[in-house]
């Protein structure tokens, strides 16, 4: 502004009465002229415009706090009209998905509705004028308050250049000044108070059951809701085998979502669209109690799927082959014929449906008997050489399992005596089970023996004829004198955390992986020969004793560089997918004989330093060969 600057004076409410004094009793410093006194402020007190010490505490007011609050309103403005255009930006996005949906729709229906496309088309674009007039309502308030504020900043800027402000005859600037302060701060007031109109959101809801019966549903075939969330609703969830599931809400688009796990209740009727919505990154899909639609939506990745007493009566084909993991819950009573050959693993709740021999495909070969299943055991097909059993009702007895039976898992509370156990099981897996083991629990055909994470019983139960013991992280404190001496091989697995002093004395072979227990020098017994690191081992190799002479590395994530592995080894080998490269120096060249299997990158001419160093590739190796 120029020293000449024309001032505004004039009252706010009387724009041809001057101002000529401020209100006491009103909020905001209101300033009032002849007409103000003698009307509305009749009665009320005012503060002269000439009282110094008041013009001075007004000015520094608006300098030092409504100016930096009207920036930060400036900002939030900016903010709301960010996100207002693009909300509206959404809602003309899903103008367009809604238009697009009622082309394809009566594309098919065109004889029968074609009034009732007209209609949708008219409703849909008098809900998208309405939203356009809310937009245009936002845009308009907070551009004439900006208008408002950027006055105010701009007349700041001048009064704070004005080397006459102080003087007592600038009455004009000072008013002009109590102008700007009074509105601006009239907009403060009111930042809580959003009057700003709602959007309302419009999605366009496709009720289809069949083309035979438009006629009789034209009605009540689509509809129009406002205020209903667009793509980005926050979807509810669900625990399920300890995970989490998102489900499906009716109008929501999920594709733009990046998860696993997805359920989908009894809603009315699938969009058509529904493979595509699905995102490609979902692997586990559940249909929820009352699901009754046709299942030929599932999208490819989907391979664990999950079926509760779901309505839709299944049929062979009506699984998708790519499914290799079926889990039937609680209440499940449809006949297992449905099941594709590509179904491998199938988990079964207490589901109602009778079980015969030839219930179940001859391809299944993992079978898990959850919590509470309640049925005789007799319909299990050979082909099934693993099984699992949890807290299962169903007595067992010594013929209840197949002899085909190899690898038997007893689950988290498991609590029946272990007599059932035919004798071809070797292989014997056991979890946090509720029943007491005594020495004679295990019979004397298991020959692997794995215990399980929360695993919490003395280990004296184990027979002479176990040969390979595997611990994972079990709560039982282990002694020296917890594992036989018949022990040949011990695995410690994922999470094991607990001093290695129990290991017997005996044992030559050692398999380790993640452990979390820290390895030291002496950790591992001087009678270890074999020593196996297997995929996730990460920690430095100083235990090492001399003595182990065979060192067998898989995908360990230990980095490994020039003098970390031992040099007194007589064999090393890599295998399962050992990823780090074999840079100069990480091979010794004391070492005798280097076995190569399915490692990620091969060996370089620099890798081996000795030329007298045996190297055996295995078949799985596929690169070139030194």
């Amino acid at each position: 502004m120029s020293n000449n600057q024309q001032y505004d004076t004039k009252c706010l409410d009387h724009p041809y009465q001057d101002i000529i004094s401020i209100c006491s009793n009103c909020p905001n410093n209101t300033p009032v002229c002849i007409d103000c006194i003698t009307d509305i402020h009749y009665g009320h007190n005012f503060k002269k415009l000439n009282d110094i010490n008041f013009r001075n505490q007004i000015q520094q007011e608006f300098k030092d706090q409504t100016i930096p609050k009207l920036n930060n309103y400036l900002e939030n403005n900016k903010k709301i009209l960010d996100k207002s255009n693009n909300h509206f930006k959404q809602i003309q996005d899903n103008h367009t998905m809604n238009y697009d949906k009622i082309f394809k729709i009566f594309k098919e229906l065109k004889n029968i509705i074609d009034a009732k496309e007209n209609d949708i088309t008219r409703l849909l674009l008098t809900k998208l004028n309405e939203n356009t007039d809310v937009n245009e309502i936002i845009t308009t308030t907070i551009e004439r308050n900006n208008n408002i504020i950027n006055n105010a900043i701009q007349y700041n800027n001048y009064f704070n250049n004005d080397v006459n402000h102080n003087n007592n005859n600038n009455n004009n600037g000072f008013i002009e000044l109590l102008k700007h302060n009074h509105l601006c701060n009239n907009l403060l007031s009111n930042i809580k108070n959003n009057n700003l109109p709602d959007y309302k959101d419009t999605q366009l809801i496709i009720k289809e059951n069949s083309l035979k019966s438009i006629k009789n549903l034209t009605n009540s075939y689509l509809e129009l809701l406002d205020d209903v969330s667009l793509v980005k609703k926050e979807l509810k969830t669900l625990k399920l085998y300890q995970k989490e599931f998102k489900i499906y809400e009716e109008g929501c688009d999920i594709s733009h979502l990046n998860i696993a796990f997805l359920a989908i209740g009894p809603i009315e009727c699938l969009p058509k669209t529904i493979p595509d919505l699905i995102p490609a990154t979902v692997t586990h899909l559940y249909l929820q109690d009352g699901f009754n639609q046709l299942l030929d939506f599932i999208p490819p990745p989907v391979q664990y799927l999950y079926l509760h007493n779901i309505k839709y009566q299944l049929i062979p084909g009506s699984i998708p082959a790519t499914v290799t993991h079926l889990f039937l819950l609680d209440g499940f009573n449809q006949s297992l014929n449905f099941i594709p050959p590509t179904v491998q693993y199938l988990y079964l709740e207490n589901i109602k449906y009778q079980l015969t021999p030839h219930s179940i495909p001859t391809t299944v070969t993992h079978l898990h008997l959850q919590d509470d299943f309640d049925q005789p055991l007799d319909f299990i097909p050979p082909t099934v050489k693993y099984l699992a059993l949890q807290n299962i009702k169903y007595q067992l007895t010594p013929d209840s399992i197949p002899e085909t039976v190899l690898y038997l898992y007893l689950q988290d509370g498991f609590n029946q005596s272990l007599d059932f156990i035919p004798p071809t099981v070797q292989y014997l897996f056991l979890d946090n089970i509720n029943y007491q083991l005594t020495p004679d629990s295990i019979p004397s055909t298991v020959t692997d023996l794995y215990l399980q994470d929360g695993f919490n019983q003395s280990l004296d139960f184990i027979p002479p004829t176990v040969q390979t013991l595997c611990l994972e992280n079990i709560k039982c404190q282990l002694t020296p004198d917890s594992i036989p001496a018949t022990v040949l091989q011990l695995k410690l697995l994922d999470g094991f955390d607990q001093p290695l002093n129990f290991i017997p004395r005996t044992l030559q072979r050692l398999y380790l992986q993640n452990i979390k227990y820290q390895l030291v020098p002496g950790s591992i017994p001087a009678t270890v020969t074999h020593l196996t690191l297997l995929d996730g081992f990460n920690q430095p190799l100083t235990f090492i004793l001399r003595t182990v002479k065979y060192l067998y590395l898989q995908n360990i994530k230990y980095q490994l560089t020039p003098g970390k592995i031992p040099n007194h080894l007589t064999l090393l080998k890599f295998s399962s997918g050992f990823s780090q490269r074999f840079a100069k120096g990480i091979i010794p060249g004391s070492i005798t004989h280097i076995h190569m299997e399915d490692v990620v990158y091969p060996l370089e001419p620099d890798s081996i330093s000795n030329p007298k160093q045996k190297i055996k590739y295995y078949p799985n190796y596929k690169h070139p060969k030194l």
